[in-house]
């Protein structure tokens, strides 16, 4: 799946408050993503709450930012969360656009 459709299928998940997995950096991860866009460096992100999975840091639950171009095998699961993960904040900083945020 290219940039774009993934791109595509976040947003959707952002929207819909769906869990996604994928593969990131070799590890399996479970996410609830809330926010997309691109970064200050210019490059398409999304920010999400991994509550399952592997970490290279071994902290799970944790908040991340996934570089979209490093995504494998993204999935929109069935599952989906209530309200807002915790400690989210709008309008990240980490991003100088958002596409999409819950």
């Amino acid at each position: 799946m290219d940039v774009f459709n993934k791109y595509i299928l976040l947003v959707s998940a952002i929207k819909e408050k769906r869990v996604v997995t994928f593969n990131y950096d070799g590890l399996d991860r479970v996410v609830e993503c809330a926010t997309l866009g691109y970064t200050t460096a210019g490059m398409p992100a999304v920010r999400g709450y991994q509550i399952e999975g592997d970490t290279h840091s071994g902290t799970v639950p944790c908040w991340r930012l996934f570089l979209i171009d490093r995504i494998r095998g993204l999935e929109l699961t069935e599952a989906r969360f209530a309200g807002e993960p915790p400690a989210y904040e709008r309008s990240d900083k980490a991003f100088s656009r958002i596409d999409a945020e819950l």
